[in-house]
């Protein structure tokens, strides 16, 4: 029976699970839930109906994150409530909730949901990924969107269909499966892709081809991700701000042509991106490690904890301080 995650939010530090340097993190990261965590997640895929991992844990699956891979939790009937990063939010399938890498996370599902679990590194659709595609494209709204809820019966049913093929695909363990089971799984990417609302292109994107703009999208992703996943944990500054003009200039762009790319990825600013970024780590900074505040202020680039303050409560509602008490109070409650 895999062990239950630990429910502690700001306890003492302990260094990192996932074995990068420094201290990080005071949350388990799994495998996949309850198994240790291991590096060798190259290429990896695994799908898992709802019931395997939920059922020994009474539907309720703790406080974790995966340092490396994604994962989608696609229920058809039932519901979650679900947490990422601090930020709680419900889902009614047919759903899917989409968790990237190193997101801390948990979930609570209504008993006897039915559904799936699909873990997935990066580099497994990494072929499929074309510059211009709407494969790329499903990953990076996903991403952005967290949650997508499928209105309509027949989108569901074809969804249904195409992840039960996924799953028994993963079971039977063929010959040449995995090939079989890395284009399935792209197209359910398109078949995720479709039903997302079409974001449409600025006029000001004209001078940029679209092959151009997503690459410089996934770049940039990928830079934020690098750049976020240990932030803050060193106690020292960053060696560059977390400006656009900077970011800019480390991934040889301009803040005019990154920010036409983010608009046509996710119609938002690159600034607007790079902020969700910082407070999601300062998120986790506040509610998984006793950090001090004044010590995430520095470690994040402010120069002073007061700016930090003003951009925490700007984006929260409440003190970095309140945020950390309220989460420590009612955590016997969650």
């Amino acid at each position: 029976m895999p062990a239950r995650a630990r429910k502690s939010r700001a306890t003492k530090a302990t260094p990192d699970l996932s074995g990068a340097s420094g201290r990080a993190l005071d949350v388990p990261a799994f495998y996949l839930y309850g198994e240790n965590w291991t590096s060798e997640s190259f290429g990896l895929f695994h799908i898992e109906a709802l019931a395997v991992r939920n059922v020994p844990n009474n539907w309720r699956i703790g406080l974790h994150r995966h340092p490396d891979f994604h994962q989608l939790s696609i229920t058809f009937a039932g519901g979650c409530a679900f947490e990422h990063d601090g930020v709680a939010a419900t889902a009614s399938g047919p759903c899917c909730v989409f968790t990237p890498a190193n997101v801390v996370h948990k979930f609570t599902y209504q008993p006897d949901s039915v559904g799936y679990v699909i873990s997935v590194s990066s580099d497994f659709v990494a072929g499929l990924m074309l510059d211009d595609g709407p494969i790329k494209a499903s990953v990076s709204k996903l991403t952005a969107l967290r949650l997508l809820t499928l209105h309509d019966e027949a989108s569901a049913e074809r969804l249904l269909k195409l992840v039960s093929l996924i799953a028994e695909t993963f079971a039977a363990d063929r010959g040449r499966a995995r090939e079989t089971l890395r284009y399935l799984f792209g197209a359910c990417l398109l078949e995720l892709h479709a039903l997302i609302a079409p974001v449409p292109a600025a006029d000001d994107e004209a001078p940029f081809h679209s092959a151009d703009t997503h690459d410089l999208f996934s770049r940039f992703r990928e830079c934020l991700e690098a750049e976020f996943e240990l932030a803050g944990t060193s106690g020292k500054p960053p060696e560059a701000p977390y400006t656009v003009e900077s970011i800019a200039a480390r991934l040889s762009a301009t803040p005019y042509s990154l920010n036409a790319a983010c608009k046509r990825a996710l119609e938002r600013s690159a600034k607007d991106v790079i902020q969700t970024a910082l407070l999601g780590q300062a998120t986790r900074l506040l509610l998984y490690t006793k950090r001090p505040i004044k010590e995430i202020s520095y470690g994040l680039g402010y120069s002073h904890p007061s700016h930090f303050v003003r951009f925490f409560k700007h984006h929260r509602g409440m003190t970095p301080e309140n945020f950390r008490r309220q989460f420590i109070e009612l955590e016997p409650e969650r």
